[in-house]
């Protein structure tokens, strides 16, 4: 069987990975198309890849603090709302811009090259090339999704005529089958139907640092994690109160070790840290979530399904944007962590401080979190679903 994996988005194709090797492992041939990040992360994982146009793709275009442009500081607005007040007109014309450029270069190299299957983490281009082959497509979430159907639904509308023009007198195609690496605990009610399966965590390729090992460890340990932009988000003002309201609420508990991978290099920008911090180089989670306490972030899905696969209590300090936002009211739902809004890192540190005390003090947390973990482990393996593939590939 032959696969074809598009992405648009880095951070969203690092999900579909371990998906890329169960693939390769069963004896199929994957190759990954996309743009130059894209690819970058395709041939770090060890996927094969093509890339598609000569743009750098989502990460050349976005920009420090893109997501704060969304923030409502007076009030805090449910992911839900969130989505009600996207820009979806504005989008779907920048949709149409991005399937006009590229999707001829995608279907070029599929009908050269012959998948039997698409694979697509919604990037438009994906669902419209195995629909112009007629061969089947399937799209795999990111974590929790509120997004996804609503993106779905007005792309519908929006490339609907680029795509009767492309040689689909029904539009915008659906996916045949939808596969879910989030649990259903953690997912939101009223979506498609999907299939889940358990995740496996991956955040990246790199060494295990000397400090990861829990030996290394004496007193609790907590990851602040900041997503792909990493300390492009830590604006000065932020990072200062962050740092020093997590220093003041860990101040009382023995041996506390806070990891800040943000890279050494950020010292002299930083200033002086409260000594329980640790500045480190990036690292992916999955070397060393096994041993942290309680982790720190943004609400980004990859952070937030390790730390619950591994059973750590999750402080989510998301930024006004209904897929951060989603993460964070799920988390708190499944009561494994806290959900704080970003800007309560400076209006309200107290809190923030009041919250890191809480998770590493109060059991019911990581009794939680666990009972989170328990549940992921039950679930089948991403190498089972290599089965229900070749059954919808015919193969």
């Amino acid at each position: 069987m032959r696969v074809l994996i598009t992405a648009y988005i880095p951070s969203h194709f690092m999900q579909i990975v371990p998906l890329g090797w169960a693939l390769r492992a069963s004896g199929h041939q994957v190759v990954v198309a996309g743009m130059a990040d894209v690819v970058a992360a395709a041939g770090a994982a060890g996927l094969p890849a093509v890339r598609i146009g000569t743009d750098g793709g989502f990460s050349a275009h976005v920009k420090p603090g893109h997501m704060a442009k969304d923030a409502v500081p007076a009030e805090y607005l449910t992911a839900r709302q969130l989505a009600d007040r996207r820009p979806w007109d504005q989008m779907g014309h920048w949709w149409r811009l991005l399937v006009q450029d590229t999707n001829h270069l995608f279907t070029e190299f599929a009908e050269q090259w012959r998948p039997d299957l698409v694979v697509s983490e919604m990037d438009y281009n994906g669902l419209i090339t195995g629909g112009l082959l007629g061969v089947p497509t399937v799209f795999h979430r990111w974590g929790p999704d509120l997004l996804a159907p609503l993106i779905h639904h007005h792309a519908t509308g929006a490339l609907h005529d680029i795509c009767v023009d492309r040689g689909l007198p029904g539009g915008f195609p659906a996916p045949d089958l939808t596969l879910d690496p989030c649990p259903p605990s953690l997912q939101f009610e009223g979506l498609p139907a999907a299939t889940h399966f358990r995740y496996a965590p991956y955040n990246g390729v790199g060494t295990v640092p000397e400090w990861a090992p829990a030996t290394a460890k004496r007193g609790p340990r907590i990851a602040v994690s900041l997503g792909m932009l990493g300390a492009q988000t830590m604006h000065e003002d932020w990072s200062r109160s962050l740092i020093g309201t997590i220093g003041a609420a860990v101040a009382g508990f023995e041996d506390a070790e806070v990891i800040l991978p943000l890279g050494t290099d950020a010292a002299d920008r930083l200033g002086a840290l409260p000594p329980s911090f640790r500045l480190v180089d990036p690292a992916p989670l999955n070397l060393f979530m096994d041993t942290c306490d309680l982790v720190i972030h943004h609400g980004g899905a990859g952070t937030c399904l390790t730390a619950a696969s591994f059973g750590v209590p999750q402080l989510v300090l998301a930024q006004q944007h209904p897929a951060y936002v989603g993460c964070a009211e799920q988390i708190a739902g499944t009561g494994a962590g806290i959900a704080l809004h970003h800007d309560s890192v400076t209006t309200d540190p107290s809190g923030v401080g009041t919250a890191v005390e809480a998770l590493l003090r109060d059991r019911r947390y990581r009794d939680s979190a666990n009972d989170l973990a328990v549940g992921m482990a039950g679930l089948p393996s991403v190498n089972d679903m290599v089965g229900p593939l070749e059954e919808l590939a015919g193969r």
